[in-house]
């Protein structure tokens, strides 16, 4: 019988890696480096970028099956570029992720 994912789960993961800055855990990169991204072309491939850095720092992402887990980013005029992550069809902002609570596991 296979087993449902939890993406409720994933999320307070990626919300976790998110809301931490890169460095902050001693002798480990863990950690979201969206500084790196100020003063960078918007044309950047950023999606991709975040994507690669999660999946380094979140083993479990990478172990689910192919398609599971995507980003996307989508332009808001001309000078704000939104960041979506999408686990098994549900879609949340990156932006939106300070709303997601840690929770019980």
């Amino acid at each position: 019988m296979a087993e449902t994912l939890n993406t409720d789960l994933i999320f307070r993961m990626v919300a976790h890696w998110w809301s931490t800055k890169p460095n902050t855990y001693y002798g480990s990169t863990y950690g979201n480096p969206v500084e790196d991204m100020l003063q960078k072309p918007l044309s950047s491939p950023i999606a991709d970028w975040f994507l690669a850095k999660m999946l380094k720092d979140i083993p479990v992402l990478g172990a689910l099956p192919a398609g599971t887990i995507n980003l996307y980013a989508t332009s808001e005029g001309v000078d704000i570029k939104n960041v979506h992550i999408e686990v098994a069809g549900q879609t949340l902002s990156l932006s939106d992720l300070s709303e997601v609570s840690r929770g019980n596991y």
